[in-house]
């Protein structure tokens, strides 16, 4: 499916001169008095080392990457030959309704489905009728939905030779988590200057620092990431494992002076922050196509093999799209036009072009048969 946008673009709200001169006079003296502040105030705080500060809350966000966990081991049952899963279900787990996780998975009442790009969830949605109906089945081959085995591994694949769960589990990591701790959570709606940086609540700090810290929450990683990464997941997972070629895990440092700037008032160090988070965030997702389409040439006899990288490749190159401030979003259709749309057709070639296209493009060409 084609990802559509609504993003509008920043519309500069430019007032007509038809002031009185007193007025005139007044917004003057406001300016040249705030100007004033702004260069003389050297602004010190201390940015801590983990993402330990006061009142932070980001259990809506966990609960949420415990959801996909638990929708995507589910969806993964489907790849076993005479196991059918149940659209219901899948629906159920997507948007939380009918009590359908075990444990204290969904507890909080949040759902995956409210948070994921507007336009995308019915085609989500069509993902779980197809998965529901096709899951179990055996025959998967060009044209035709189904499972298919190779040497390592068993997939559910779509008549593209496009594996299910990671449509769904990467597609969300985009379609929501992406997007969210972006173009939502980091947006002027959520952390801008008219958001209250004052009034503190217990436990979640101001309106400014909650959202900060929600955006957070989406990137899957524990307060003193990464010198400690156990039970790091989804982005932050990827995003370390991309680290040592592509340095994206000084987003933690980001992150921490973007808090804390929010804290002291640093506009100037927040926004720097900010920007930093989502240019790193989108390198991680550019890395991470180019290491699985590295992983789609290494392993292309292998039919289940190269379909499972390739749909993963997919996912993460068409996650660039949902940073609406991202560098690349406008970028990555034609990566996924070099590609191709048929995994069955594809050639290395293919491949090779799609790669070098997007390495090109993120500024990763002199690391992208490595990574």
């Amino acid at each position: 499916d084609k990802l559509a946008f609504s993003f509008d673009p920043i519309k500069l709200l430019l007032m007509k001169k038809l002031i009185l001169p007193i007025m005139a006079v007044a917004v003057l003296t406001g300016c040249v008095k705030e100007e004033e502040e702004t260069t003389t105030d050297e602004t010190s705080y201390t940015v801590p080392t983990t993402y330990n500060f006061e009142n932070v809350s980001y259990g809506g966000q966990t609960d949420r990457l415990d959801m996909l966990e638990a929708l995507t081991s589910y969806i993964k049952t489907g790849h076993t030959e005479g196991t059918t899963l149940s659209a219901q279900t899948l629906n159920d787990m997507y948007a939380n309704e009918n009590s359908p996780f075990e444990g204290e998975v969904g507890s909080s009442g949040k759902d995956l489905k409210s948070k994921t790009y507007e336009y995308t969830q019915a085609s989500v949605v069509s993902l779980f009728d197809s998965i529901a109906k096709y899951s179990g089945q055996t025959g998967g081959a060009n044209g035709q939905a189904g499972l298919v085995t190779g040497a390592g591994r068993t997939v559910l694949v779509d008549a593209t030779g496009k594996e299910y769960a990671q449509l769904i589990d990467k597609g969300l990591m985009g379609s929501c988590f992406y997007y969210q701790g972006t173009s939502k959570y980091l947006s002027d709606d959520k952390i801008g200057d008219a958001v209250d940086n004052e009034t503190v609540e217990e436990g979640k700090g101001t309106a400014k620092e909650h959202h900060f810290d929600e955006a957070f929450g989406y990137f899957g990683v524990p307060i003193d990431f990464p010198t400690n990464t156990e039970g790091i997941r989804f982005w932050g997972k990827y995003c370390n494992g991309r680290d040592e070629l592509a340095g994206t895990n000084a987003i933690m440092d980001a992150f921490l002076k973007g808090r804390a700037a929010i804290s002291a008032k640093d506009k100037e160090g927040q926004n720097a922050a900010v920007a930093d988070i989502k240019a790193l965030w989108e390198k991680a997702a550019a890395a991470t196509a180019i290491h699985y389409l590295n992983d789609g040439i290494e392993k292309f006899a292998d039919d289940a093999d190269r379909l499972h990288v390739l749909s993963e490749a997919y996912a993460f190159t068409k996650a660039l799209g949902y940073n609406a401030d991202g560098a690349l979003a406008s970028d990555y259709n034609e990566v996924l036009t070099a590609l191709g749309d048929n995994y069955w057709d594809v050639t290395v070639n293919d491949i090779t072009a799609a790669r070098d296209l997007l390495a090109t493009k993120a500024g990763l060409e002199s690391v992208k048969t490595e990574l």
